[in-house]
């Protein structure tokens, strides 16, 4: 399927939606003229590079950061901010990248379709489209990944206390293996959320020359948002390493409970062990070995010896 473009453009107090192929695009530039603009691109081809150099003045760098790169960033150029996000859509297996180009009068975004209807219809129901400038849009669509991030962070954290109700109950491999894989995704989250936190303040800190002071504030909210959930990640790094530290405590008991119960099985038959061993030597003249009484009398002594020992350790409380 060939790559399309869909420019969303003001049209009254709503907008329009125009799906291009980009073979169309390049031909017919009228499209391409209409500001204020939003352009989404699902991916980049030579095609779409190529307008994007020539009518947008988009740097080579940023095209290659928006091709390879898998980091959080934003990164000031004359004309536009670029912002590369990384999030997560509904788990920590579904990784998505969006590549944004944030200019005076126009936003171009790479990456989910998705993403983008979901921030197109957020779009709609604003009372006037575009009236607070472009950045609205970023704000739009910044909103909609962390509410992806808080989404992914409530269900590691259900994941979280169903895992600390098990420790107590069952001290499993299978159990081990699901919170190395917790904590594994924790550690992914934190270290996702830290990135995108950052690209955000240098965004705020660049936004300046492309964006209406008086909107700057949704870019701090959301900035504060993005911070308490680092701040949970960060917490529910510490609970899992918690949980994870319980459970070695439990194992390590149990295994000394057993280790404890194996070695007075052991002290109670080593001496048995040994009397037995004594009046199995192919020697004569063993005590009581011509006694008609002489297994009886062996047998109830080796009887007192056990249920003393058992009394002695009793005793000292190691049973």
């Amino acid at each position: 399927m060939g790559n399309v473009a869909w420019i969303v453009v003001p049209s009254g107090d709503a907008i329009s939606t125009i799906s291009v192929p980009i073979s169309s695009l390049v031909e017919n530039e009228k499209f391409l003229k209409k500001r204020p603009c939003w352009i989404h691109f699902r991916r980049i081809d030579e095609a779409t590079e190529e307008i994007l150099k020539e009518k947008f003045l988009i740097n080579e760098l940023s095209l290659e950061d928006c091709k390879s790169e898998a980091r959080s960033k934003a990164e000031p150029f004359e004309n536009y901010i670029f912002l590369l996000l990384i999030y997560y859509d509904g788990g920590i297996s579904r990784q998505k990248k969006l590549c944004v180009f944030w200019g005076s009068d126009f936003i171009i975004t790479v990456g989910s379709r998705r993403l983008f209807e979901e921030a197109k219809k957020e779009l709609m129901l604003e009372e006037i489209p575009f009236g607070e400038g472009v950045e609205k849009i970023v704000w739009l669509i910044s909103s909609l990944i962390a509410d992806k991030f808080r989404y992914v962070t409530d269900s590691l954290e259900e994941q979280s206390d169903d895992i600390e109700a098990k420790v107590f109950k069952e001290q499993s491999p299978e159990l081990l293996e699901d919170i190395s894989d917790l904590s594994y995704e924790i550690l992914t989250l934190r270290r996702a959320l830290k990135q995108i936190r950052d690209t955000y303040k240098v965004a705020i800190s660049l936004s300046g020359k492309f964006a209406n002071p008086e909107n700057i504030h949704y870019f701090r909210d959301l900035l504060d948002e993005i911070s308490i959930l680092y701040d949970r990640a960060e917490t529910l790094h510490e609970f899992i390493q918690n949980v994870l530290n319980v459970f070695s405590s439990l194992v390590n008991f149990k295994l000394n409970d057993i280790m404890k119960t194996l070695t007075i099985f052991v002290a109670i038959l080593e001496p048995l062990m040994f009397i037995s061993s004594f009046y199995g030597m192919n020697v004569k003249n063993l005590p009581l070995a011509d006694s008609s009484f002489g297994i009886v009398v062996i047998s109830f002594f080796m009887l007192l010896l056990s249920i003393g020992l058992l009394y002695y350790f009793r005793r000292k409380r190691w049973i």
